[in-house]
């Protein structure tokens, strides 16, 4: 189940303590004023600053457009974050090339992990409503390369614009809310707009195949171009410009604040390991120094980037303080594994339904909804469970025995494996991912203290987004590796060279007729072999559930 339910869980950032003062503006509008910085960066209390600038909350038909654009965007965001699985075969025949699959969803999450924390400060020092334009336009900028691209390098620079585009559209999500809602109103809202965005990504898939197979697979980022011009648009009219919370600094020293240093670290290293990753095997053997030169260089840049941590401490990026606590350990391993196997689940589904199955991209997608049901079911049990009964271990116990279970039975799928078992496999693992899923949030909420809320959330949604980046990277040469060797017995002269050059489906289209039914079943291995991360992956997920301590979302102490 691949969500990241990076809004669901941001209200927690909020002191449960805050002191506010209300009284009536002009219009009636309700103004509040609060002693904290709301904005999910730091908290300062009411020892150590004074009391926030009175806002006026929109109200009305303002507030509900304001409200139907930031679900817009979401949505979009959701739908970007998946839509292109059902929509590869169509990407990688049209491209001739399968060499930079692992690249086409890795691009998108990588970005959007890594430049969270840089529009997380930009939406402290700067003005929000300039930012999140910026991060609008930057989105759909990414959405028009993607739609025009003429070669796959360009399908994946566009990939990583949308990324980045998308990291600061929910970097921005509640620190809107904070000037748009009072206090009291926030959670509800929060959750209304995580779960829009929880079904965009599980839907996505489902909506790339109609897109693919009806208008073509451009269509699924032209769509955002219109609908996110027009958000443009409103955003500009009706957005509110609050002041950023602190305009005593300098633009210099503002700069500092921004950590650029580590941030010249860290991106650099982890585009460093997927290019290793994505040549590895496939352009160039393991030993060869374009793979073990980027390999190095990620390494050295990794321990470059954690000193700068260590040093910086609380002010750092990941603070080393929060990062130590057993929990959130916990719960980032429990995220890591679980997102990162579903990812690589969901991803290769429809490649297998095409592909092995010859479905065509809207029943592929189709074929997604038990997935989609399962894992709806399991949040809400979860969610429910967790209220009642107090504790959320449970369930990420019971998620790590049944995970790995179904998602075993799922590389058994083959040429011939019977519709039922395929409805039942993906929707059991479904359900079996959506249980466990909103544990580890439960578990950072319940466990620090309040002020360390916003920080151990924001280690755990780094790993809802890293995990799955690097897993779809390794998936993808565990997949062109596999195909290479399986077919190269079938076909004589096809090598991983000749394999990157064509796609899938023109592969299978072109065998001689007797060959046909056998590179099925060789295709169908290899996508299988990928299937097998995710059974390592699920079964990790135990190391964190067996970690994780047993304590009740009832007990909290402030």
């Amino acid at each position: 189940m691949a969500t990241e339910t990076t809004l669901m869980t941001t209200t927690t950032s909020v002191p449960e303590d805050a002191v506010q003062m209300r009284r009536l503006g002009r219009n009636g509008t309700v103004v509040e004023q609060n002693n904290l910085n709301l904005t999910g960066e730091d908290h300062i209390g009411p020892d150590t600053r004074s009391a926030e600038e009175a806002q006026e909350y929109p109200t009305g038909l303002k507030f509900w457009l304001i409200i139907l654009i930031i679900s817009a965007l979401v949505a979009l965001g959701g739908l970007d974050t998946n839509i292109v699985a059902t929509a590869v075969p169509s990407i990688t025949d049209y491209f001739h090339t399968v060499a930079d699959v692992g690249w086409y969803s890795s691009a998108f999450r990588l970005c959007s992990c890594v430049f969270q924390f840089v529009f997380g400060k930009l939406y402290k020092l700067f003005s929000i409503k300039r930012i999140f334009l910026l991060a609008q336009a930057i989105f759909l900028v990414g959405s028009l390369l993607c739609s025009t691209a003429t070669t796959s390098p360009i399908f994946v620079v566009g990939r990583a614009v949308t990324g980045a585009g998308f990291a600061g559209i929910i970097g921005g999500f509640f620190t809107i809310l904070v000037h748009i809602l009072p206090l009291r109103r926030r959670p509800f809202f929060c959750g209304m707009l995580g779960i829009i965005e929880s079904v965009a990504i599980l839907a996505a898939p489902i909506v790339g195949g109609l897109l693919t197979q009806s208008l073509g697979w451009r269509w699924c980022f032209w769509i955002n171009l219109p609908i996110g011009g027009i958000t443009l648009l409103m955003t500009i009219f009706l957005f509110p410009d609050p002041k950023p919370s602190d305009t005593s600094i300098t633009f210099r020293q503002k700069l500092v604040e921004l950590d650029p240093l580590s941030n010249l670290l860290f991106i650099p290293a982890l585009t460093s390991l997927f290019i290793a990753l994505s040549w590895a095997g496939t352009k160039y053997p393991w030993d060869d120094g374009k793979v073990i030169g980027p390999l190095v260089t990620f390494a050295v840049l990794v321990v470059a980037f954690c000193y700068n941590q260590y040093r910086r401490g609380d002010a750092a990026a990941l603070p080393p303080r929060i990062m130590k606590n057993r929990n959130v350990i916990a719960a980032s391993i429990f995220t890591m594994c679980s997102n990162s196997a579903s990812n690589v689940l969901e991803y290769y589904l429809p490649t297998y339904y095409q592909v092995v199955r010859e479905y065509s991209p809207s029943r592929s997608g189709y074929m997604m909804v038990p997935i989609v049901i399962g894992a709806t079911i399991g949040m809400l049990l979860c969610g429910s469970g967790t209220s009642t009964i107090g504790y959320y271990t449970p369930f990420m116990l019971f998620s790590s025995v049944l995970m790995p279970v179904f998602a075993g039975l799922i590389t058994t799928f083959g040429v011939n494996t019977s519709f039922a078992r395929l409805i039942l496999y993906s929707g059991v693992y479904g359900f079996a991912s959506g249980i466990g899923f909103n544990a580890p949030i439960s578990a950072v909420q319940t466990v620090l203290p309040t002020d360390d809320v916003s920080l151990g959330l924001s280690i755990v949604l780094f790993a809802q987004h890293f995990g799955p980046a690097v897993s779809i990277a390794i998936a993808q040469v565990i997949f062109t590796n596999e195909l290479s060797t399986n077919l190269a017995r079938v076909v004589r002269g096809l090598d991983p060279a000749t394999i990157e050059s064509h796609g899938l489906s023109e592969i299978v289209g072109r065998a001689p007729p007797g060959l046909h039914e056998e590179i099925l079943v060789d295709v169908g291995r290899s996508v299988s072999k990928t299937w097998y991360l995710s059974v390592g992956l699920t079964s990790a997920t135990l190391i964190g559930s067996l970690l994780m301590e047993w304590r009740s979302v009832k007990q909290k102490s402030a």
